[in-house]
């Protein structure tokens, strides 16, 4: 994680460099408290998530290998969290009462004829 650099009149972080991510679109995710969203991977596609604002559970599951790992994220520890293809991912806002935003980087621009992403049931 890069430090937060804070003073009187805010703060500033660092949060990813052009070597660590492959930029294809980037994205604000909300989720309303208590609320789910996700659940899904992609085969091609790498995504960072980084919270904004709230907190969540970041749960993730490699449905080639079974390994599985979950972790939260929230906005006083802000960081990119990367999901790999063939990671599902299922992001739970863990509040009663507050939204939660993520920034989402990914690495691929979406294509509705080809949208790269399958559900878990």
């Amino acid at each position: 994680m890069n430090p937060t650099h804070k003073n009187e009149t805010g703060s500033f972080q660092e949060l990813a460099k052009a070597d660590e991510v492959q930029f294809g679109q980037l994205s604000i995710l909300t989720i309303q408290p208590k609320c789910t969203r996700g659940n899904h991977y992609h085969m091609i596609k790498e995504e960072w998530f980084c919270c904004i604002h709230g907190s969540c559970e970041l749960e993730i599951k490699n449905i080639k290998d079974g390994s599985e790992k979950k972790m939260i994220l929230d906005e006083e520890h802000r960081e990119f969290v990367k999901v790999n293809p063939y990671e599902n991912h299922i992001i739970n806002n863990i509040s009663d009462s507050h939204i939660c935003e993520l920034l989402i980087i990914v690495s691929k621009p979406y294509d509705e004829k080809k949208p790269d992403t399958y559900s878990q049931k």
